[in-house]
């Protein structure tokens, strides 16, 4: 996005209040004394700044502005959005760029030099997170008068949700107690047998028949003919929180990532097959962050 005069606006700064001030005293001592030399000093200096505003126009003026990428983090931590400014026509300028609410960085910028920028910005919920407009400002030459301009570059970046361990929600698919790998893992081919319930467990595989007659809770086991792999379940959670099973779900992706273990995941009707490795990690949190949200592009 190239920045036009429309965009830019102009005001005083504290020195340049107070510069203001000690001219409209120096006006008012000339004129009482009727002190020439006075009066000289005031328009010399007066027009010095006036001439520096146009100076700082000319040197925002036509300043190229692109988004470039932003980078995935978790809920709750601060991310940084990276653009890219390329000075075409200005002079040596030294220009601060900030997100609303944040503080950015002040850099110098010459004429015909690009200059690649992280902007950091804190996050809080999951989801998509977009900034708001790009606020820049420069005090340049003498610092009397702040220019500044907002820049909307459509800006966004995915949030993850944050992961938290506990309690295992899912054994399905080879997911034991703990989230790791069994020697067994559920699947629709083959009856095993019972075993004894535990909690967490899906309360879909208890065996009912047992319970009536007395003989405790169990839960079916069914074996598959296909290689291990965990399928982690958003369904298979005893809490009914939404944003604690996505969490649970967000770490338990995170181990199995960390082992190099194939897994999947199940959200309602979405099923994303296993599989393994960064591609599919990036995957399976991009579907937890953006679970009951709109699917906006990042």
């Amino acid at each position: 996005m190239v920045l036009t005069r429309k965009q830019i606006f102009i005001r005083p700064t504290r020195h340049g209040l107070l510069f203001l001030a000690i001219l409209g005293a120096m006006m008012a001592g000339s004129i009482n004394y009727n002190n020439n030399a006075g009066f000289i000093l005031v328009f010399l200096l007066g027009g010095m700044a006036l001439i520096s505003i146009f100076y700082s126009l000319k040197n925002l003026t036509g300043m190229d502005i692109a988004f470039v990428s932003a980078r995935p983090v978790f809920a709750g931590q601060t991310t940084a959005f990276t653009i890219q400014v390329q000075a075409k026509h200005q002079e040596r300028v030294a220009v601060n760029f900030a997100l609303p609410g944040q503080t950015g960085p002040w850099t110098t910028i010459a004429r015909n030099q690009t200059k690649t920028l992280e902007i950091p910005a804190k996050t809080a919920i999951r989801g998509i997170f977009t900034p708001g407009a790009l606020a820049l400002g420069s005090v340049f030459p003498f610092g009397f008068f702040r220019l500044g301009a907002r820049v909307y570059l459509n800006m966004s970046c995915i949030v993850y949700p944050v992961p938290v361990q506990g309690a295992a929600g899912s054994d399905r698919g080879g997911c034991g107690a703990g989230g790791s790998a069994d020697t067994r893992h559920a699947g629709p081919d083959d009856f095993q047998g019972l075993s004894l319930y535990q909690p967490g467990h899906d309360v879909g595989r208890i065996a009912w028949k047992a319970v009536s007659r007395g003989q405790g809770i169990f839960i079916k086991d069914f074996t598959a003919k296909a290689d291990h792999f965990m399928l982690l379940d958003f369904d298979a959670f005893v809490s009914r929180d939404t944003e604690y099973r996505l969490s649970r779900l967000c770490s338990m992706v995170l181990a199995a990532d960390s082992q190099n273990q194939p897994f999947g995941l199940k959200l309602h009707h979405t099923l994303i097959a296993p599989a393994r490795g960064q591609a599919h990690t990036k995957k399976c949190l991009r579907a937890l962050a953006l679970y009951n949200r709109k699917k906006e592009a990042a």
